[in-house]
């Protein structure tokens, strides 16, 4: 009886097995491709992305001081000469604690070398952190799962066949929450729109735009025009009509109109229009501006101008440009906006 109440609950031989020096030096080495292919290869990133790599590499060198510490003292305790059981009971779980502390390292750095490798393919645009959490929480399940079956010898395989029915009913509990994680990643799959990019969704009736800030979990998050945040359930998108307005090959047209009198010049009033949208900040010099007459009456002509833009979300800080400039024009060149005219009659005489 004695003898099972001395045996540690952590078998010492299965966490000698374990805990090696290849594979900490392994982990170790994971930790530092890591620095490596930030300095080496993302030179170029945005601030906001060197912050937040920083702030990782920080917590990751922490964690590595904290494994390398443990597997010293792990590793002197296991060469003590004393072989009381009390020694080797504190030896198993420095083990244990130095398994641990490898695997969170280990998982770190792997989340950094993920988000490292979607910020360089995409420079420009932003990753969502929604890859880069399902894949540390897939990674973190499969390590337990792993020294849990090493370490306590748990029999995975009976396990899960008899959580079939907890997994169901935890299945419908979470029914939005699972819909929206997988509508979620089936947007990333197909790309529809990414971080940075300017979006329309209409949905029931309802029409929100914004650009797009983050995919999380649950829900996209859009900044909108001004700078409120729309939280958009993953799964309502999904189903609903996107427009993207920031393709890089296609310039997005948008348009003013601008009512002209009458008695002006058609040709040269066209012209004028043309020079004056071409000079409005913002404006695409190709392809150039376009003036159409699209209504006429007897006090006024409709001309409609269309023009192109790269940065959707600037549209009315650049209509804004665009009609200052033509109303400028039109004044320094004597036309001026047609007045709107009335006419009164009374008694049958106008």
């Amino acid at each position: 009886m004695n003898s099972k109440f001395n045996q540690p609950w952590i078998p010492f031989e299965r966490i000698a097995n374990l805990v090696q020096l290849e594979p900490g030096v392994f982990i170790v080495s994971l930790a530092l491709l890591s620095w490596i292919f930030y300095r080496v290869f993302l030179r170029d990133l945005s601030p906001e992305r060197h912050r937040r790599l920083r702030v990782l590499f920080v917590n990751l060198s922490a964690h590595v001081g904290v494994f390398v510490g443990l597997f010293v003292v792990y590793a002197i305790s296991q060469k003590s000469p004393n072989h009381l059981v009390i020694v080797e009971r504190v030896t198993s779980y420095f083990g244990l604690a130095t398994l641990v502390s490898g695997a969170i390292v280990f998982v770190k750095s792997s989340r950094i070398l993920l988000f490292e490798y979607l910020f360089f393919g995409h420079m420009k645009e932003g990753v969502p952190v929604l890859i880069v959490n399902l894949f540390t929480l897939l990674l973190s399940i499969g390590i337990v799962g792993w020294m849990a079956a090493e370490i306590l010898g748990v029999k995975l395989t009976p396990l899960l066949a008899t959580s079939a029915i907890f997994s169901l009913v935890l299945g419908l509990a979470l029914q939005d929450t699972l819909g929206n994680l997988f509508s979620g990643l089936a947007l990333q799959l197909d790309k529809p729109y990414e971080i940075g990019h300017w979006i329309e969704v209409q949905t029931n009736g309802q029409k929100m735009i914004g650009q797009v800030q983050e995919i999380t979990w649950r829900a996209t998050i859009l900044v909108g025009v001004f700078e409120e945040l729309l939280i958009i359930p993953n799964r309502v998108i999904a189903q609903a009509e996107v427009s993207n307005f920031s393709a890089t090959h296609l310039p997005i047209w948008r348009s003013q109109v601008f009512k002209i009198p009458y008695t002006a010049d058609i040709s040269s009033t066209r012209e004028l229009l043309i020079e004056a949208i071409g000079k409005a900040q913002g404006v695409r010099k190709s392809p150039e501006p376009v003036a159409r007459i699209v209504e006429a009456n007897e006090s006024w002509l409709l001309f409609r101008c269309s023009y192109t833009i790269d940065n959707y979300g600037m549209q009315w800080s650049i209509s804004n440009y665009v009609i200052t400039a033509v109303v400028e024009e039109l004044k320094n060149s004597g036309l001026g906006i047609a007045a709107q005219r009335l006419q009164i009659v009374k008694d049958g005489v106008s």
